[in-house]
């Protein structure tokens, strides 16, 4: 479904990497609203749901509603097969979305009926598509029920057999992230921001011409050498010591525990976002801090990007894979 437009950056030159952001499911469109709210020149960006009311509602451009036979436009009910019975539903509307890119960011919050059961399927899709696919997906809270955890895990199970990589954001780790008066919607609208910066600063990395650039190849090399599972990590500072600030959300706290991830991945993917104040000390300083924070002979790759609404702020955000498996060298 790529158009002429789509293969075309603000310079006027094709992109460095076509890029698709498909979330799936009511979860993922808070997460997609959130994104296009902060972002100015986003890639092309879809939703996904069987719910055509929620569809209706959101500010994303290009929406795709599956399943009306099966559900009558009223969504899944938190049921997985009905979820997979709306994909397959609508296959080749599905297939026509990811046409024409070279990578899919796909997002979903797996546990109910739409995200669990649709989002392996697009994967598989993108995949026969010859899309290299990334997965960014949250699991429930603990007090959401057995039923949408088991549900949960199967659907992730299912989605690391299609994705060439799944980054894992269990919401259950919000509570070491945040102070324990933070209210429900507080919580859930960090996660959306979290991984909206997350996805971010990748696409910027990947598709447009920056300080210091991160190749396609970095992004292939990683994901299909990482086990099917990514770790994510996020820190973010302000003021003159941003950049010490964002080192130490990232490399202190609870998403990569506390720097365990790091220590023990065999490579990753950092990548900074700063504003036109941006230093090269400070790149220098965070380079210097994750290869001592990384285990010998850990690949590093890292690129750096700079947004004029960004001065006097700064955001890393990692992608490490901990089960690292090098790609074998052949005669």
């Amino acid at each position: 479904m790529a158009t002429e437009q789509d293969m075309t950056n603000e310079t006027g030159r094709p992109p460095r990497c076509r890029v698709l952001v498909a979330g799936v499911g009511g979860g993922a469109g808070h997460v997609l609203g959130h994104m296009l709210a902060d972002w100015a020149e986003p890639p092309v960006v879809a939703a996904v749901n069987t719910d055509a009311r929620a569809l209706a509602e959101s500010s994303v451009g290009l929406k795709v509603v599956i399943g009306r036979t099966v559900t009558k436009g009223l969504g899944a009910g938190g049921d997985v097969e009905l979820g997979r019975l709306a994909a397959n539903e609508d296959l080749d509307a599905l297939r026509a979305l990811v046409s024409g890119y070279d990578l899919l960011i796909l997002i979903a919050s797996l546990g109910g009926g739409t995200a669990t059961g649709v989002a392996p399927i697009l994967a598989r899709l993108a995949r026969e598509e010859g899309l290299l696919t990334l997965a960014y997906v949250t699991l429930p809270f603990d007090f959401e029920g057995t039923r949408r955890q088991e549900q949960a895990q199967e659907g992730l199970a299912l989605l690391k057999q299609s994705a060439d990589a799944v980054v894992c954001l269990p919401n259950q780790r919000l509570h070491a992230l945040l102070p324990p008066a933070t209210s429900l919607p507080e919580a859930f609208g960090f996660v959306d921001r979290m991984m909206s910066a997350g996805i971010r600063g990748l696409w910027t990395l990947l598709a447009r011409d920056n300080m210091l650039n991160l190749d396609f190849s970095d992004l292939q090399s990683l994901v299909e050498n990482s086990g099917n599972e990514c770790c994510f990590g996020y820190g973010e500072g302000r003021g003159p010591g941003k950049a010490e600030q964002a080192l130490r959300e990232l490399l202190e706290g609870p998403m990569l525990e506390k720097g365990r991830v790091i220590a023990n991945s065999g490579a990753m993917i950092l990548h900074v976002i700063g504003g036109p104040d941006l230093p090269l000390a400070e790149l220098q300083t965070i380079h210097r801090r994750f290869q001592e924070a990384a285990r010998p002979g850990a690949r590093i790759s890292m690129g750096a990007a700079v947004l004029d609404d960004w001065t006097g702020r700064l955001a890393l955000t990692v992608l490490a894979a901990e089960h690292w498996m090098p790609p074998t060298r052949t005669a």
